[in-house]
């Protein structure tokens, strides 16, 4: 019986894994007309890119959010360009609306997003499950509203997110993050490569993974190894 328990466990992971590739090959992402995400500062090339996948309504990721612009801010456009994807999760109950939002804000005045998204940090409990269990859509959106009332026109914002703009572009957003295997918020990615970096990190922190990306310290690392004969490479 045990035997015949456990090959019927077998065949039926067997068929979920099926599924599952199956699905990975033939669900195609719409493809953005523009890369997708909020750059942080000014245009230009940059020789890094730190993707930072977070969620307005995730208290982790508001902890991270005053740390990833010191970052950028630190090294400048020229070394590192910080790109924020939001990623609702479905058991954040305002997170979407919040999502659309920013893509509202965004269109009206692409200067004040990221001012947009540290209001909305600020008062970010009052989004929480609990303070909103009660209320309904159009309460979330009134409350919402309000928040961005300190960066754009409130009832201009108000009825295009009654309107529903911005729902295209955060499912657009939403599956790309689910194809990049985002499980969570916040997580990075660092030139396209995953970084097991955690909300609580420091500037410094970061520093220790950046800086030998641009090459800061190689020249001593380098003399070291001259002087001493020892490989300061990881064996």
């Amino acid at each position: 019986m045990a035997n015949k328990q456990k090959n019927n466990f077998n065949i039926l992971m067997q068929q979920w894994l099926i599924i599952y590739f199956a699905c990975q090959v033939c669900a195609q992402v719409p493809i953005p007309n523009r890369p997708l995400g909020f750059p942080y500062g000014s245009e230009g090339q940059s020789l890094i890119q730190l993707d930072a996948f977070i969620d307005l309504t995730c208290p982790f990721s508001m902890v991270a959010f005053p740390t990833l612009k010191e970052v950028a801010d630190h090294y400048g456009v020229a070394n590192l360009r910080l790109n924020v994807v939001l990623f609702p999760p479905p058991y954040h109950r305002s997170a979407w609306l919040a999502t659309q939002s920013t893509f509202i804000v965004q269109d009206m005045d692409s200067a004040v997003t990221f001012k947009w998204m540290a209001d909305f940090f600020a008062v970010q409990k009052k989004f929480f499950n609990d303070p909103t269990r009660n209320k309904s859509n159009s309460e979330i959106m009134s409350m919402i509203a309000d928040v961005a009332g300190n960066v754009v026109d409130r009832s201009a914002f108000l009825s295009k997110l009654e309107e529903d703009e911005g729902d295209s572009d955060a499912r657009i957003m939403w599956k790309y993050s689910c194809s990049r295997y985002m499980s969570g918020t916040p997580q990075f990615l660092v030139n396209g490569v995953t970084l097991a970096a955690s909300s609580s990190w420091t500037l410094d922190d970061w520093k220790s993974i950046i800086d030998p990306l641009l090459g800061v310290g190689v020249s001593s690392r380098e003399q070291h190894t001259e002087e001493t004969g020892n490989s300061v490479m990881p064996q």
